[in-house]
C-alpha cells in the first residue's frame, strides 16, 4: 500500500488527483511493491491491468504516467528525486516513467519498514 507520504510527496510538486495520470501511477506504485519484477516487462504487467481496470489503451496509460512524470521535474521534483536515491536528476537526463515508478516503490517500501 502506497503511504500518506507518498500522496503529500507527489502534492508537494503540484501532482493532485486532477491528473488522469495520478490513479495510475499510485497504482503502478503498489503493484510494483508487490512484485518488482513486473518491472522487467512493465507494459505487460503494469500498464496493460491498469488499462483494462480503466478501460483505456495501454498508450494512455503510459502517456499519462509520463504527464506525471513531468510535472514532477517541472515543479522542483528533481530535488526530491535526488533526496530519495541520492542521485542526481535533471531535465537532460530525465527518468523514464518505469524508473520514477521504481524510484517511488523503493521508497515506499523502505519507510513502511521502518519501526
Amino acid at each position: 500500500m502506497v503511504s500518506n507520504d507518498i500522496h503529500a510527496m507527489l502534492y508537494s510538486v503540484g501532482v493532485s488527483q486532477c491528473y488522469r495520470g495520478y490513479d495510475y501511477f499510485i497504482t503502478a506504485i503498489s503493484m510494483i511493491m508487490e512484485d518488482s519484477r513486473k518491472l522487467h516487462n512493465i507494459q505487460r504487467e503494469v500498464y496493460r491491468p491498469i488499462a483494462q481496470q480503466n478501460n483505456t489503451s495501454v498508450q494512455n496509460v503510459e502517456k499519462d504516467i509520463r504527464t506525471i512524470r513531468n510535472v514532477i521535474m517541472r515543479n522542483g521534483g528533481a530535488d526530491m528525486l535526488e533526496e530519495m536515491t541520492g542521485c542526481r536528476f535533471r531535465h537532460e537526463n530525465m527518468p523514464y516513467p518505469k524508473e520514477i515508478i521504481e524510484i517511488f516503490a523503493k521508497y515506499c517500501k523502505r519507510i513502511s519498514e521502518k519501526p
